[in-house]
């Protein structure tokens, strides 16, 4: 966990979270527009500062948090790092579409200050942007100057416009980890079922799961690693084995797909479902996604 900043804005995320933002700029292949999704209020806006200070960064190490540029983003003051409030004439927390073109859009084709990068960070942006806003960001979404960075923090990326997530990168913030060694494993077994070119190991392994709550656990883990391998394919790279597994088997869209899958047996495990029939439809469904052409 990060904790840092001096006086100034403390960040505050996990280490597996930490690591992800890191890469990016590091990498040198910070995208121009980002959506920074779950995990809490507080934890979304520590990966924008962070994310933010690593393009304004005047260090190597980017982004060092030590600074003179750095140390301004944190500070809250850096010339260059722009973080949009609701319009004051509003009651309703929103941004207008006035100040959004008048404060913030006008300013976009101008040179930064004194930074390679000029930063526009919209926290909570589902509820700051109506869709008005969104659709006039999209032109220069679509059309970005080399040296800007917009960020957009959410509780979940598909409650911004379509128009809007299709031309950004999503981050998905991983939750603090709830599920115990058993069901890891399991998840690692499930995982070996998914990428295995017999279907009865992947059938097999989730008809073991015979209990509710141990297949509410198992299919939990599942997901959080799933999650690990679709932000593996935004640039962000990772030493997990099992995550491995997945990328060397399923590209991005399958991805989605089975994270998509497994959210719908979580949610119908809520209910009075028969678990036989759940673990099949999941099998077939899984395989489907997995073999489709």
């Amino acid at each position: 966990m990060l904790n840092e900043g001096g006086e100034g804005m403390e960040i505050m995320l996990q280490p597996d979270n930490e690591r992800m933002i890191r890469s990016l700029p590091r990498s040198g292949r910070i995208p121009h527009t980002v959506i920074i999704e779950s995990g809490d209020s507080a934890e979304r806006e520590s990966a924008a500062l962070l994310l933010a200070a690593g393009a304004v960064c005047e260090s190597d190490d980017r982004p060092c948090l030590s600074c003179n540029a750095c140390r301004k983003v944190l500070e809250g003051i850096h010339p260059d790092v722009f973080i949009p409030e609701p319009s004051k004439n509003l009651k309703s927390g929103i941004l207008s579409l006035k100040d959004l073109r008048d404060d913030y859009l006008a300013q976009t084709s101008i040179k930064p200050n004194e930074a390679p990068a000029k930063v526009y960070i919209f926290r909570d942006a589902d509820k700051l942007l109506r869709e008005d806003a969104q659709n006039a960001l999209l032109k220069t979404i679509e059309e970005p100057p080399q040296n800007l960075l917009f960020i957009f923090t959410v509780e979940s990326a598909k409650s911004m416009l379509l128009t809007v997530r299709s031309r950004a990168r999503i981050i998905t913030l991983h939750r603090s980890s709830t599920t115990d060694e058993e069901s890891d494993q399991v998840a690692r077994a499930l995982i070996s079922g998914i990428v295995s070119l017999y279907e009865y190991e992947l059938l097999r392994e989730l008809t073991s799961l015979n209990d509710k709550e141990k297949l509410r656990a198992s299919l939990t883990a599942l997901a959080e690693k799933l999650r690990l391998a679709l932000a593996f394919y935004s640039g962000i790279r990772t030493d997990d084995t099992d995550v491995k597994k997945l990328t060397r088997k399923l590209d991005r869209t399958r991805t989605i797909a089975l994270i998509e899958t497994t959210g719908q047996a979580l949610s119908k495990l809520k209910t009075n479902v028969n678990l036989q029939l759940l673990v099949t439809w999941l099998s077939s469904q899984y395989r489907r996604i997995t073999w489709q052409k």
